[in-house]
């Protein structure tokens, strides 16, 4: 569910539904200023939005990264997006106070504002995570409930969004990027395998998220298949399980992701 392209049409949604909610809102509401005609009006709106999208998209990486790192349980989906309600009214607030000519107080504004933005990004996070949290049901009982996770088929896609590799999780090695393809190395009958995909590294994330991870601008593992991690930091690198393999670099960067993920 912690996808980049699902967390961002997330965010999409919110913006379409917060439009929505408030046209309907606005008769209803006595600090509802949003508008497109007059001009001091019009600059408050887009800046309202401009600041929310930028800190929205900020908050939703920020998101997977701490997911990639620590894993987001229930809770701590529930406790991130109530800091979020509770940043954007602050931004909400803050605007307001500066487009409205009619002197209401903080005290006021504050609290309707808090509810205001509680309901816009309530809804559609329901909707979306119940989308997301059905989605990901679909996709376990698609596969056996017998199979280890390492069974589990997954497909890797071109730049185009065909699918042009599908392998077992417990038979992908790793991958290297080089310039506009990525070169998936893994395992079949105790023969190691190249193929050269015209895709992004960051796509293969996205393909292969929770079995693969970075280690180096240019490299990304399967964390199963790592038998040893030198953590000198001047000498930083992983070797994998299987023979014939070099030892693949770990960059400084990447170095507490790798030891975190090993150490589970």
């Amino acid at each position: 569910m912690f996808t980049r392209k699902f967390l961002f049409l997330t965010v999409l949604f919110i913006v379409a539904f917060s439009i929505l909610f408030l046209q309907l809102y606005s008769p209803f509401s006595s600090t509802y200023w949003f508008t497109l005609r007059e001009s001091y009006k019009l600059l408050g709106t887009i800046t309202m939005y401009a600041f929310s999208v930028l800190f929205l998209i900020s908050s939703k990486v920020l998101l997977m990264d701490l997911n990639r790192r620590y894993g987001i349980g229930g809770w701590g989906l529930i406790f991130y997006s109530l800091a979020e309600v509770l940043i954007v009214s602050i931004i909400y607030t803050a605007i307001s106070l500066l487009v409205q000519q009619n002197n209401v107080s903080l005290a006021d504004l504050f609290p309707r504002a808090l509810f205001c933005i509680f309901l816009i990004l309530l809804i559609p996070y329901i909707i979306a995570y119940l989308y997301g949290y059905a989605h990901g049901l679909k996709v376990q009982s698609g596969s056996s409930p017998t199979k280890p996770d390492g069974a589990l088929v997954v497909s890797i896609h071109d730049i185009k969004g065909n699918i042009k590799l599908s392998l077992r999780i417990m038979d992908i090695l790793y991958a290297v990027s080089e310039d506009n393809y990525v070169k998936i190395f893994y395992e079949q009958d105790g023969v190691v395998h190249n193929t050269m995909i015209r895709t992004t590294a960051k796509n293969i994330e996205d393909d292969l998220e929770g079995y693969i991870t970075r280690c180096h601008r240019s490299y990304l593992i399967n964390i199963a298949k790592v038998k040893f991690f030198n953590n000198d930091r001047d000498n930083l690198y992983v070797i994998l399980d299987q023979e014939g393999i070099n030892p693949i670099p770990v960059s400084r960067s990447y170095r507490d992701t790798v030891a975190s993920l090993l150490s589970k």
